[in-house]
């Protein structure tokens, strides 16, 4: 995650040809918020299947319902409450082929905590929509691979498989300064309890791809969920204001 985060900002910050950080209290906060939520997350997946880990990360947008009322004073409407709720409902349909381990406390914990903090700093994405949003995301990154970087070598081991360097390339471009960015952008056009719900889109997509790739059809259940969460993304753009 160390390296993940630290390509990812020098390659913002390459691309705009400006090594400006932005060190106020709100980024310094985005980029610790950050850190937590990844962090954990990763440690939650030592102690949880990755479909337990997706149930209870993907609480995130009933937690950033009350959290954004809290930071940015953003009332919730009935669709953004109801969408959140029947998009979850789809996930648990979803992974429920994919569980087979018992949920352990200590992995639950940490998964829900990182779910906690992932909604803390997509609201502080909205509370810094007027910073620039290029040096917002090359700090956050770059804050947060610094943390990450100075506790790895509490338990450093690094397996260079003969995958890991194009796996780290596609965690650090792809799924890391694009993704990053773009999770900047949907917060700061739009209310939080709206962007948050657009995560269920990430089970539907893979979902849809790996039938393409794959020529299968999902499951029954599968399919279910899927469409549920569909239901509940389209339960909360009933919600006309931003």
């Amino acid at each position: 995650m160390g390296l993940r985060y630290l390509i990812a900002s020098f390659l913002i910050f390459g691309v705009v040809r400006r090594f400006r950080p932005i060190l106020n209290k709100d980024t310094v906060l985005l980029s610790l918020f950050t850190w937590a939520s990844a962090g954990l997350w990763v440690l939650g997946l030592e102690y949880v299947s990755p479909a337990e880990s997706a149930v209870l990360s993907y609480t995130m947008p009933l937690i950033s319902i009350p959290i954004s009322s809290a930071i940015l004073s953003e009332k919730a409407t009935t669709s953004q409450w109801g969408g959140a709720v029947v998009g979850f409902v789809g996930v648990l349909i979803y992974s429920l082929p994919f569980a087979y381990n018992a949920l352990t406390a200590l992995g639950g914990a940490l998964t829900l905590v990182n779910a906690f903090f992932w909604a803390i700093y997509t609201a502080y994405y909205r509370k810094l929509r007027d910073q620039e949003p290029i040096m917002t995301v090359a700090t956050q990154l770059l804050l947060a691979a610094l943390l990450f970087l100075f506790f790895a070598p509490l338990n450093y081991r690094l397996v260079a498989a003969p995958n890991f360097w194009f796996d780290l390339a596609y965690l650090s471009v792809v799924s890391g300064a694009f993704s990053f960015y773009a999770w900047n952008a949907m917060a700061r056009l739009q209310k939080i309890g709206k962007t948050s719900t657009l995560i269920y889109l990430i089970p539907v997509t893979t979902t849809l791809v790996q039938s393409v790739q794959t020529s299968v059809m999902p499951g029954p259940i599968s399919l279910t969920g899927v469409c549920v969460m569909t239901l509940g993304i389209y339960i909360s753009r009933f919600d006309r204001t931003k």
